[in-house]
């Protein structure tokens, strides 16, 4: 199961590289369809991994990245036709940099209801966005969700800085480094280290 759970995650980024391939070589249905299954996948994986115990920090990591690759190559393709997106891709990047300086100084943010709230604003977002750009909806709902979607970020960012500041960094054990496996793959030691 850990396996399988590690295959989703990776899969979502992996496939997240080509969809400005499939967005304009395929119909839009087609290529709607794909972007509602790679969102819908970035919850089916958390839940797996939680309800069997297999969660790892390989898991975790990647969980972030493929969701954050996600997100900002779905933006950058809307740009130019919804520039109000902006305002989601500027805080999709503000919260990836956060994640990322976090990371080096051995800390974790967890999401919080904000953030996982956040992360559906995001999805309907580039939903929306896109159903604009294939002639599907007005203008009006992309900027209205665009709105509630960064003020649910800029919420989302202060929850994990104030979260942040009262966390531990991380220390390695001594021979961590070397053992990568462990450190990324076992649910033990995701378990036993977390912050």
């Amino acid at each position: 199961m850990r396996l399988f759970v590690n295959l989703i995650t990776t899969t979502r980024f992996l496939y997240s590289l080509f969809l400005p391939i499939i967005k304009d070589y395929t119909s839009a249905m087609f290529f709607l369809g794909n972007v509602v299954i790679l969102f819908l996948t970035d919850s089916l994986d958390g839940y797996l991994a939680r309800k069997y115990k297999v969660q790892t920090f390989y898991g975790a990591l990647m969980d972030t990245v493929a969701d954050k690759t996600l997100n900002i190559i779905l933006l950058v393709c809307l740009l130019s036709s919804c520039p109000i997106l902006w305002l989601v891709l500027v805080g999709e990047l503000s919260i990836f940099l956060i994640n990322t300086v976090a990371f080096l100084q051995g800390k974790k943010t967890k999401a919080s209801t904000f953030g996982k709230a956040k992360m559906w604003f995001v999805a309907f977002s580039v939903i929306f966005g896109y159903l604009y750009f294939f002639d599907w909806m007005p203008m009006i709902f992309v900027s209205g969700i665009a709105i509630i979607t960064f003020l649910s970020q800029l919420i989302a960012i202060f929850d994990y800085l104030r979260n942040l500041s009262s966390k531990r960094s991380q220390k390695w054990e001594k021979g961590e480094r070397k053992d990568w496996k462990k450190v990324l793959f076992s649910t033990e030691y995701y378990l036993k280290n977390k912050i």
